[in-house]
């Protein structure tokens, strides 16, 4: 894989682009896609969603986010709590 495609994944994941989505723009294997992600799952100023694994852009300066959106907040504490009971 080229450098310029380790980028390109990267910023297409940022933007919220699934790892088939992102091979088919690339014209690259899914499986090479998946293991990239699985190699680098760290993205500066990032963290992943507790609840989908999508990358959560974080605000300098704010309390660090740990969902992407309020779906995943609600559907991450109600299945926790369900584990729970």
């Amino acid at each position: 894989m080229y450098k310029q495609h380790s980028t390109k994944i990267d910023s297409l994941r940022l933007q919220g682009f699934s790892p088939t989505a992102i091979a088919n723009l690339l014209g690259i294997s899914v499986n090479t896609v998946k293991s990239h992600i699985r190699r680098h799952p760290v993205i500066p100023d990032t963290v992943a969603c507790q609840c989908c694994n999508n990358p959560v852009v974080q605000t300098p300066g704010r309390k660090t986010k740990r969902f992407c959106s309020d779906k995943c907040r609600i559907t991450y504490w109600n299945n926790t709590r369900k584990k729970g009971a």
